[in-house]
C-alpha cells in the first residue's frame, strides 16, 4: 500500500510535515463508497483549542479496494464516543484475523491494511493500493 501520510503515536497523521491529531480534533462521520474506492470522512471538532491551521475535514481516500471489514460499536455508546478515534494502525493482511492489535509503525508495509479504531468499539479495516489523505472538502453542504 502507498500512502501520503505516515502515522504518529496510533492517533494522529502526518501530512506534508503537519501533525493532525485525529482523536482530539476530528469526529468521524461515515463512510462514502465510490466503485473500488472508500472515502473514510473526519470533520473538525468544535473547540476552542483547535489551532487554525487544522483541516476543516479530512478524507482518507482508500482506492482499488480490495477488502472491508468492519466490527459496529456499542448501540448504548455515547455519541461522541461512537464519532471518535480511539486508535489508527497499519497492520499485515496476512493477519485479517487479528482485529483488536496496534503497531507501532509509521509507513505502511506493501501488504498491509489501515485500521481505524473507535472509542464506541467501532472497527473499520480496509485493504488498498493505495490511501491519499485529502484536506478539502469533496462533499460540500448544499
Amino acid at each position: 500500500m502507498k500512502t501520503n501520510f505516515e502515522i504518529e503515536d496510533n492517533y494522529a497523521v502526518l501530512l506534508a510535515g503537519t501533525h493532525l491529531d485525529l482523536h482530539n480534533n476530528f469526529d468521524f462521520q461515515g463512510l462514502i463508497k465510490k466503485g473500488d474506492d472508500i472515502l473514510i470522512r473526519f470533520q473538525k471538532t468544535k473547540g476552542d483549542w483547535l489551532n487554525a491551521k487544522v483541516p476543516d475535514v479530512l478524507y482518507f481516500h482508500c482506492m482499488n479496494v480490495s477488502y472491508q471489514y468492519y466490527i459496529e460499536g456499542d448501540e448504548q455508546a455515547l455519541k461522541e464516543d461512537a464519532i471518535g478515534l480511539s486508535d489508527i494502525t497499519f497492520f499485515p493482511s496476512e493477519s485479517r484475523m487479528i482485529n483488536d492489535s496496534l503497531r507501532l509503525q509509521s509507513n505502511p508495509e506493501d501488504k498491509d491494511d489501515l485500521i481505524l479504531f473507535f472509542q464506541d468499539g467501532k472497527v473499520i479495516r480496509i485493504g488498498c493500493t493505495e490511501i491519499k489523505l485529502i484536506t478539502e472538502d469533496l462533499e460540500p453542504e448544499k
